[in-house]
């Protein structure tokens, strides 16, 4: 039950120890002693250690029921909902090919410990309020919980001054105090209308469980903090929450259950740039901002292996918008534009794009990467929908990043990895004629190392020092390609 503290409609008349009112001129004297205090807030309660204090970047929980959660707040009723047995409106995630499952409801209740979900209309008009920029707040309070030890048991504080430092609002010159309170008391409030459940099956070692269905994230209290001026008057300016995760936590941020295998542990890396990215991005590029999230949980399970253009742009638009557009040749034109525009945002904020030479050609890349200009071959869609990309994180995002939690043997994939040089031995001229001599261009090294073409040609003309990192991708990308 949400722990509220209510604002008076009007304030209260002070009085004395003994009850009765205190005259005019008490009140005048008591007004001049707390004259220079008037523009401070009153005590708030200690709140969480702050994130992003020495680095860009900190832990995260990315467990299967947080990218999900992520992708209820960012792609909304452009998910695949159905009713379930209950008739209940259920997103469902499947895990391990069908083996397993997590589920998903939403519900307008923020006071019951086991709230009731909601089916049909009802749900789709809760769905339909999600914010976007609540998904901001929603990977927040995943990040905050990795510093709990049994997150599922201890409350996290949080209060308006650390949520504006994370998303930037600081800088936010076109809301004025209220406005910008009232914005994080709403999108506080949101990741909190989902509830879960968790079917997870057996992993190596690790044994399968059941969550029974409960909230995502508990709201527990909300305490309003007023600034009184001198005549009595008061005005809100902060406010504190007080959140706990739900059950999920105890099966994927528990560091017991991890030693003893019981539990799985993910966690993966948020930056404080991709939270300001958001949200000075979703309002004119949302597509891009969809991606951005679903691109943060995708990197950490496979980062490896490239993206087909028809799944990003269903995160980025939905299915439904992609399959207008097949039918009218505008929409088509304007789908494909956009497309370029939110690829050009990523790139802009520091993503890194590399298109497949074969079904990637320079003629369907955006204006700038390859295409000239702005006419496209005819039948261009459906070769645009297959294309295939691959799109890495900025490079800066792991800059004094804060290591995640150790995985479990379970969740350790075997790797082939070739020994690091402790100095690089290769030289650009080499790296020149390797690639020529498998008669690879350098959008070809490109596509398949994973390092810009720009990179490559630069320390191919001896222009860029090669890193030992950067040798050890190469002679992996030549030797798993001869």
């Amino acid at each position: 039950m949400v722990r509220k503290s209510i604002p008076d409609s009007q304030p209260k008349q002070s009085a004395t120890k003994g009850g009765t009112r205190r005259t005019r001129s008490t009140r005048q004297v008591d007004r001049k002693q707390d004259s220079s205090k008037q523009h401070q807030l009153t005590d708030r309660p200690q709140t969480s250690p702050d994130l992003f204090v020495n680095s860009a970047a900190t832990s995260m929980a990315s467990a299967m029921p947080i990218w999900g959660a992520s992708s209820i707040l960012t792609q909304r009723k452009d998910l695949p909902w159905s009713a379930d047995p209950n008739g209940k409106l259920c997103y469902a995630k499947d895990v391990e090919n069908g083996k397993g499952v997590v589920l998903f409801w939403v519900t307008e209740d923020l006071e019951q410990e086991y709230p009731a979900t909601l089916a049909g209309a009802a749900a789709l008009a809760v769905i339909d309020t999600f914010d976007i920029r609540a998904a901001c707040m929603h990977l927040i309070y995943a990040a905050h919980a990795t510093q709990l030890d049994r997150p599922w048991e201890q409350e996290l504080v949080i209060d308006d001054r650390q949520i504006e430092a994370y998303l930037g609002l600081q800088k936010r010159t076109d809301k004025n105090r209220q406005q910008k309170l009232a914005l994080i008391k709403e999108i506080v409030q949101q990741p909190c209308k989902i509830t879960t459940y968790v079917s997870w099956p057996a992993q190596g070692k690790a044994k399968g469980f059941t969550v029974e269905e409960g909230r995502l994230w508990h709201l527990l209290g909300i305490r309003y903090h007023y600034q009184q001026d001198l005549f009595g008057n008061k005005e809100l300016t902060g406010i504190t929450f007080t959140v706990r995760a739900g059950l999920w936590a105890k099966y994927f941020l528990n560091d017991e259950g991890r030693r003893d295998i019981s539990a799985y542990c993910p966690c993966g890396e948020l930056s404080k740039a991709l939270l300001e990215d958001i949200m000075s991005l979703w309002q004119h590029r949302e597509g891009a901002a969809r991606l951005m999230v679903w691109l943060l949980f995708k990197s950490k399970v496979d980062r490896q292996n490239h993206h087909v253009a028809q799944t990003l742009m269903e995160i980025a638009y939905g299915t439904q918008r992609i399959e207008a557009a097949r039918q009218d040749s505008q929409l088509r034109k304007k789908l494909a534009n956009t497309w370029d525009e939110d690829l050009l945002a990523l790139h802009d904020k520091g993503w890194q794009l590399y298109f497949h030479p074969d079904t990637y050609p320079p003629q369907l890349q955006p204006p700038g990467f390859g295409r000239s200009n702005q006419s496209r071959p005819k039948g261009f869609f459906d070769q645009l929908l297959s294309a295939q990309l691959w799109i890495e994180p900025p490079e800066n995002w792991k800059k004094d990043a804060i290591a995640p939690r150790p995985t479990s043997e379970s969740e350790i994939q075997p790797v082939v990895v070739l020994p690091v040089q402790s100095q690089p031995t290769l030289t650009g001229a080499q790296i020149k004629a390797r690639r020529k001599e498998k008669g690879w261009s350098q959008p070809k090294l490109s596509a398949l190392s994973g390092l810009s073409q720009g990179l490559i040609s630069l320390i191919e003309n001896e222009k860029r020092s090669l890193t030992g990192e950067n040798q050890e991708i190469l002679e992996r990308t030549f030797a798993l390609n001869s």
